[in-house]
Order: structure tokens, then C-alpha cells, then sequence
């Protein structure tokens, strides 16, 4: 059962992205901390939510494999991506000292929640089809 496609990406990508962005700024603005990046990271947080979005829908093409490892694997490639894009950015410009925490908690937060949200639907559906065709079969 396929839940992100390619009619609803987009959609999925903008819902997740405007709750990062205003989660992030809500909790700025509980803190007091001033962003001197504002514009480099809401853009950094558009493609990473694109980025999560593209690796949970690869699920549907992964549920031959046991469900832990994929959910795990899909975490971790997420991750080396970011940690990936990070090395090479620290190729071209000076990183913040705390640049890999930073990014550990700021991607893993939205991603285990989204992740959830989207596990949680799909196990929803699937016991959803399997009472329809339950009914089918006992002729309800």
C-alpha cells in the first residue's frame, strides 16, 4: 500500500515543512535565540523535509524486507546524507563547532515524529483493507 505518491508529494512536503518551520520558530522564540542564518535555514529545512518525505515514501518499495531493519535503514541513510552534506559544506565554508549535533537533533526530532505519523498511518490503512476484505469474505 503505497501512501506517499507522486499526487500527494508535494502536498505531504508542505504540510511537514510549514510544521518544521513554525515548530522552529515557536521554539526561537521561547529561547530568545536570534537565527543570523534565517534564510539559509528555512531553506535547509525545505530540503530536508523533501529529503525525509523521498526516503519514507521508498517504504512501499522496501516492505519485502522486515519492517525494524527498513525503518532503522531508512533513519540511518537520512542521516548520512545530512551528515554527507555537512562534511562537504565544511569543504567550502567554516562549519559551527556543534554543526553534526546540531543537525543530529534538528533532523531526528521532526523525522522520528514524521516517521511515527506516517507508520501509524499505514498500519492504520492496512487493518482498515484487511476488515473490508474480511467483510467481503463472510459476506457482511
Amino acid at each position: 500500500m503505497k501512501i506517499i505518491n507522486k499526487n500527494n508529494f508535494i502536498s505531504i512536503v508542505c504540510v511537514s515543512f510549514t510544521l518544521i518551520v513554525c515548530g522552529k520558530l515557536l521554539f526561537e522564540k521561547c529561547t530568545g535565540f536570534t537565527d543570523k542564518f534565517y534564510t539559509e535555514n528555512i531553506f535547509m529545512c525545505l530540503g530536508i523535509s523533501v529529503l525525509a518525505t523521498a526516503i519514507l515514501s521508498l517504504h512501499y518499495y522496501l516492505q519485502k524486507f522486515p519492517f525494524v531493519p527498513v525503518v532503522i535503514g531508512q533513519y540511518l541513510f537520512l542521516i548520512g546524507l545530512i551528515f554527507g552534506g555537512i562534511w562537504i559544506m565544511g569543504h567550502f565554508s567554516e562549519n559551527a563547532p556543534s554543526a553534526y549535533r546540531d543537525m543530529f537533533i534538528s533532523v531526528t526530532v521532526p523525522y522520528v515524529i514524521g516517521a511515527i505519523v506516517y507508520y501509524v498511518s499505514f498500519f492504520m490503512q492496512i487493518k482498515k483493507a484487511n476488515e473490508v476484505f474480511m467483510n467481503l469474505d463472510t459476506g457482511e
